[in-house]
């Protein structure tokens, strides 16, 4: 722009000086004869050339020197702008969890919807009798788990039988033998008739001494049924909690086939109608998260400088003229546009040619503005950064 100005200041120079050279006496006078070869004569620039000449020079001189520097001045000056910007929302598509047919669509496009609301519905009948199967399933478990608990108390009733049992043997063994032991001094001692009592208290302490042994073998029997029933109860609590699982897997993808909305917003496309059939991920239906929107300003990497988050910016949209909202820068990028792209250029390679990148800036708006509430995802603004002061 510079060097175009400087050109057309030269050039209407040389018109306002062309006429006045041409009525001056040295205009009028007839034309020099001209130098005969060999005489030595140097040769003149017409002076009519020497104006644009010089203008042409100076314009050279300014352009070389704002070339120089130009980065530099971008830099420091006190407004960043650019029209590069564009209003920004976080738009939610939501996708199916659970494939099936569309059974019910219940919001139209552009309707506005709260959090919670219901958007649609996916057939649910396969997933209800999924979730009945694994309820069944559970209670299935929990019953042979209690009835494995009563086994167990009826277990433990047995083993305290047979060790009341023991006990009994233990006392009638230890009074068979103070029998047996008596009888046998009886009869050392000469006593009549001793003998033959003496026979009949050890067949009784014998009878007694197999009975505490058959009970002992009855407690040790029945322990080992309890640690038996003890394993089993393991294995069933295992299956109980695996069942459980499934339930809460079945439970979860009932609720997948109710689709509803995250946040307040506006519905911005439905991809599905009533009667289609969705597989797991299909796109169901777009949210659109309005009034909360922002800003995205590409900028120059060169005006940069000296962008920090929190400066004050002033947004004017293209779809209403006149009106300035007001804002603060909030995030920078923390890489070019051309960094994300699906194919980043690879400088290492070929000719290189350097292209001033763009680098992506976040601009929150202040809250108290009505007129954010109108803006839409996708409307073009210009961004005005303010480095030097504070919004007025």
């Amino acid at each position: 722009m510079v060097t175009i100005t400087a050109i057309s200041q030269a050039a209407e120079v040389s018109r306002a000086i062309a006429p006045a050279e041409a009525k001056s006496p040295e205009a009028k006078a007839p034309p020099a004869a001209p130098d005969k070869p060999g005489t030595g004569a140097p040769s003149r620039v017409p002076r009519r050339l020497l104006i644009p000449l010089a203008a042409v020079g100076a314009a050279a001189t300014l352009v070389l020197a704002t070339s120089a520097h130009w980065n530099t001045w971008v830099g420091a000056a006190a407004v960043q702008t650019t029209d590069n910007a564009t209003v920004h929302a976080e738009m939610s598509r939501l996708s199916a969890r659970v494939s099936g047919n569309v059974r019910r669509v219940l919001v139209r496009d552009f309707q506005r919807v709260k959090a919670g609301d219901l958007l649609m519905e996916i057939e649910p009948a396969d997933y209800d009798a999924t979730v009945v199967q694994a309820k069944a399933s559970v209670a299935a478990a929990q019953a042979t788990l209690d009835n494995l608990e009563n086994q167990k108390a009826h277990q433990r009733a047995v083993i305290s039988q047979a060790e009341a049992q023991r006990r009994s043997a233990i006392a009638r063994e230890l009074e068979t033998r103070q029998e047996l032991e008596r009888q046998d001094q009886l009869l050392r001692g000469g006593v009549a008739g001793t003998k033959q009592r003496l026979e009949q208290a050890t067949a009784a302490h014998d009878t007694a001494g197999a009975a505490l042994a058959a009970t002992e073998a009855t407690i040790e029997a029945q322990r080992s049924q309890l640690e038996i029933l003890n394993g089993d109860e393991n294995l069933l609590r295992a299956k109980l909690r695996a069942g459980e699982a499934d339930l809460t897997t079945a439970l979860l993808r009932q609720g997948y086939t109710r689709i509803v909305t995250p946040f307040d917003g506006v519905v911005g496309e439905r991809m599905v109608q009533e009667g289609n059939y969705v597989n797991v991920g299909t796109n169901l239906i777009a949210v659109v998260p309005l009034p909360n929107v922002y800003v995205v300003a590409n900028y120059k990497e060169t005006q940069l400088t000296h962008v920090t988050p929190g400066q004050p910016v002033d947004v004017t949209v293209d779809t209403f003229p006149g009106v300035v909202l007001r804002g603060s820068v909030e995030r920078i990028s923390p890489a070019s546009g051309s960094t994300f792209a699906l194919l980043p250029p690879d400088n290492a390679t070929g000719n290189f040619t350097k292209v001033v990148q763009r680098i992506p800036v976040r601009i929150e708006f202040d809250p108290g503005q009505p007129l954010v509430e109108r803006l839409r995802p996708g409307m073009s603004v210009v961004t005005h950064i303010k480095i030097a002061g504070e919004a007025s």
